[in-house]
């Protein structure tokens, strides 16, 4: 397996052999879809943390501490 398909790889979650037939695209094109795939996840972290905000307006101001903490056992990121 090609660096540019384990990197793809690693960032999915997946073993390399499961994107064998990725290994056919040349080093540039690999690149182009690992940065993509990596905006895409980003995006979705933040729009997943939006909500989660958004959310916090549907709780009663007495237990949003609580939640919070439920919510973002890590701290915001936001």
């Amino acid at each position: 397996m090609g660096a540019d398909v384990s990197r793809l790889a690693r960032r999915l979650g997946v073993q390399p052999r499961g994107l064998a037939p990725f290994e056919r695209y040349d080093d540039a094109q690999l690149q182009q879809l690992d940065t993509i795939v990596g905006r895409a996840m980003e995006a979705e972290d933040k729009a997943f943390d939006a909500a989660l905000e958004e959310a916090l307006r549907f709780v009663p101001r007495l237990l949003r501490g609580t939640a919070q903490k439920l919510l973002f056992p890590g701290g915001r990121r936001g």
